[in-house]
This record gives C-alpha cells, sequence and structure tokens, in this order.
C-alpha cells in the first residue's frame, strides 16, 4: 500500500473528528490577513479566490469576514502511529484572493464561511510541495427564495424531459437553479439518491415553465436499469448552484430550497434481441 493509500484511509477513518477540529483555533497564528504581491512565491504554495454571491445570485464586491479553516494531514514516512494533523484559519483579503505560504505536504481540506452565507469547502486536496497550485475559485452564496414543482415526466428516444413550474416567491426579478436527484426509491432527496443534475439558471418574477431533458443513457451510467422504477426529486437553489463534498462519497448542497412532489417513471427496455 502506497503513501498515499495510507494517508487517504486514515483520512476516512478521522473525517468526522476532524471536522470538529475545523472550527477550534489551533496553538498555530490564526485569523492571518493573507497578502498577496507579485513578489509572492511562484514555486511552493496553495491558492485561490472566493467570491460571494447574493440572495439573487449576482456577484457581490464586499469580500470581508471569510474565514478559511485549514486543516492538513499526513503520515510521516508510511507510520500510522505518526501523524501530522494541523488546523489553523486564514482570512482572504478584500479581492478574495487567499494563500498558504509555503505550507507542509499533506491532505488539505479547507472550509470557507462567513456570516450569512452558506458553507463551502475543498475536500482532500494533495499537496506535495514541489509546485505552487492554484484552485478553483471557492463560492459562497446567500440562500436564495422560490420554490419548484415537477409537473409531468416524459420519454421519447431515450431522452427523459421533466416538465417543470419554478415559482419566485420574492416578488421581484432574480435567478434562481434547479437540482434534479434521482434514486430507487419514494424517499429520493438530496442525502439519498444514485445520480444528481443542476440544469441551467431560470430568471422572473412570478412563475416560470419550462422543459429539462436529459438523455437516459446518463441514467445508466449511474447504476440504473432498463425496466427498473426511477424517483425524481427537484430542488431551487441559487443562481449560482453550489456543493461540496465531506467525505469520499457524500456530497452537500448547503443552499437548497424545500423539494418538489416526487415523480416516478421506467427506464424503457431497449428493442435489441
Amino acid at each position: 500500500m502506497n503513501q498515499i493509500s495510507i494517508c487517504m484511509k486514515f483520512v476516512q477513518l478521522s473525517f468526522v473528528i476532524g471536522l470538529v477540529a475545523l472550527v477550534v483555533t489551533a496553538t498555530l497564528p490564526s485569523c492571518k490577513k493573507t497578502d498577496l504581491s507579485d513578489g509572492r512565491d511562484t514555486v511552493r504554495g496553495i491558492w485561490g479566490t472566493v467570491a460571494c454571491y447574493d440572495e439573487n445570485g449576482n456577484k457581490e464586491s464586499d469580500n470581508s469576514d471569510i474565514y478559511i479553516n485549514v486543516r492538513c494531514v499526513d503520515t510521516v514516512g508510511s507510520d500510522l502511529n505518526n501523524i501530522l494533523d494541523t488546523t489553523y484559519t486564514i482570512t482572504p483579503n478584500l479581492k478574495g484572493q487567499w494563500e498558504l505560504v509555503k505550507p507542509c505536504a499533506g491532505w488539505y481540506f479547507l472550509e470557507f464561511s462567513k456570516s450569512g452565507y452558506c458553507k463551502n469547502m475543498i475536500y482532500a486536496h494533495r499537496y506535495d510541495t514541489s509546485k505552487a497550485d492554484t484552485l478553483e475559485t471557492v463560492y459562497l452564496a446567500k440562500r436564495s427564495q422560490g420554490a419548484v414543482e415537477i409537473d409531468s415526466v416524459t420519454i421519447s428516444e431515450s431522452v427523459l424531459s421533466i416538465y417543470r413550474t419554478i415559482y419566485f416567491t420574492k416578488g421581484s426579478t432574480y435567478s434562481l437553479s434547479t437540482w434534479y436527484f434521482f434514486g430507487k426509491d419514494e424517499s429520493v432527496s438530496d442525502e439519498n439518491y444514485e445520480y444528481s443534475y443542476v440544469s441551467g439558471v431560470s430568471t422572473g418574477s412570478t412563475t416560470h415553465q419550462t422543459v429539462v431533458r436529459k438523455a437516459i443513457d446518463k441514467l445508466l451510467e449511474a447504476g440504473f436499469k432498463e425496466g427498473e422504477t426511477v424517483y425524481v426529486r427537484a430542488y431551487c437553489d441559487n443562481a449560482r448552484a453550489v456543493s461540496y463534498q465531506v467525505d469520499g462519497d457524500k456530497w452537500l448542497y448547503p443552499n437548497l430550497l424545500e423539494g418538489s412532489k416526487v415523480f416516478s417513471f421506467v427506464i424503457p427496455e431497449s428493442d435489441e434481441e
């Protein structure tokens, strides 16, 4: 078993406990304001950007009071009894830029938070100190307002069509995205599903009726079978849809509103003999 496998095995076993450690300020200096300049180290380090979005899905300019809880986990050599486990907190600059200056090697878990916004996270990023890693932008978005209902579901020529109505309940024009969760029983939800999909953004002020189409092949690739009954539930989200990983196979969707009623359909069997 190589070092990465050993380390990841340890991470999976300790992750639940480690989440508690993310919110505890460690003995290392915390809340350090990151100063990114043209002279930053381009050989070693981890850096990225965080962006905030309001409840209407519009990008905001205020990037103050954002906290990034950093946890680094690794083994020293391949000895599981000798574990490096470090936590500390940093904050980005006013442009939303952040940097870990010359960090040690290991698996990095970064939790992003700001009061009034739903959390986001980077899970198990491996840093080996041999290069500079620039990570994708992390989004913090406020929970929006609205609702979605599935009106009907049809299948034609191996394409699934989901007819939906979005209700914009705020009373002004704004944007929402919609998540669809597919499962094998009526209890399908954002916590119990086999396959998830987020559709494009819809903008309106009262109601919006539209259809979303998805190839049946995507469901087959996710483990569903021909002739099987599939259940689907829809949820509204901020226009800046956010999801993040919290374990090897578990994802969270922090901004979801109340889910729709569940619809079911049967995947047709092919005519091939």
